[in-house]
């Protein structure tokens, strides 16, 4: 008696194993164009404005105002590279950091003399400096920008975040984050962004409390200096990329940007605003960001 085989599409494993192969090929290419969607952007620098001056980091704001930070001075500049204002107290040393999150209230931290200071969006200031020796805040060593005029501190004596309100008085502070890590940290980055508290600690990654100071989880990139927040994306400089981290995804992607000899020191970018500043040791650059 003579058996013919069946063709591939009448016999049964032979289908089944087509159709597991086909799945297969529709799945990878599915995410090879996940992938390559997520590393891949559609933006181009339009130059603005180049001019020569030493700083030693840049910042900026949602509204696309740029602040040049140089030992104890802070300049600020439009999108057209139009010098706002300048600000400079020699009595309160260097600048450690500025936190412009509230362009009408920018804070200003002198960690040396222990003061912070606040001021409005033509870099004058806003009453007194507060010394935090006074609010026994002493030993500090980061602080920002918080909801209703607050200030968020990271007290190095107990490993926590402490929350004052506008008239200093305690409202919350975080559990000691070395025994929720189980890691003494060394935290170099501090700042708020919709109702989250991000604690940047190099070693680990980025530290991330709620408004009350509850940890609640850690973000998995490390070696970074300084970040940026828009939406649910997190936006650094790193290896001569902008990168962006999603939160929900968990998408990345690299960013080119203009680039020559001269290395850049700092790098802002400003998503909703549309403009890209580049620190670099001599000079500054500044671009309009074209779909």
């Amino acid at each position: 008696m003579k058996f013919w085989k069946l063709p591939a599409y009448q016999n049964p494993t032979m289908l089944s194993e087509l159709k597991r192969r086909a799945f297969g090929v529709v799945i990878l290419l599915v995410t090879l164009t996940i992938i390559g969607t997520a590393q891949s952007t559609k933006e181009r620098f339009e130059k603005v404005m180049v001019f020569e001056t030493k700083a030693n980091y840049i910042t900026s704001d949602y509204l696309g105002f740029i602040y040049l930070i140089s030992d104890d001075q802070i300049s600020k500049y439009d999108k057209a590279g139009k010098l706002i204002g300048s600000f400079s107290d020699k009595t309160l040393g260097s600048i450690t950091s500025i936190d412009a999150s509230n362009p009408l209230r920018i804070l200003v931290f002198y960690n040396d003399f222990g003061k912070v200071l606040f001021l409005d969006d033509v870099l004058g200031p806003i009453g007194s400096s507060i010394s935090l020796e006074s609010i026994a805040l002493d030993l500090s060593v980061l602080c920002c920008t918080s909801n209703n005029d607050g200030i968020w501190f990271y007290d190095t004596q107990g490993f926590q975040l402490k929350r004052m309100d506008r008239n200093l008085q305690l409202t919350h502070a975080s559990g000691y984050i070395n025994q929720i890590t189980g890691f003494d940290i060394n935290p170099n980055f501090l700042i708020e962004y919709n109702s989250y508290i991000y604690l940047n600690n190099p070693e680990m990654g980025i530290l991330v409390f709620d408004v009350y100071g509850a940890y609640y989880k850690t973000i998995p990139i490390k070696g970074l200096e300084r970040f940026q927040l828009s939406g649910d994306n997190i936006f650094y400089f790193q290896d001569s990329y902008i990168k962006s981290y999603n939160q929900k995804t968990f998408e990345e992607y690299n960013m080119q940007i203009p680039m020559d000899k001269d290395t850049p020191l700092s790098v802002r970018y400003e998503k909703q605003s549309r403009i890209l500043g580049i620190l670099k040791e001599n000079k500054m650059e500044l671009y309009n960001i074209q779909d």
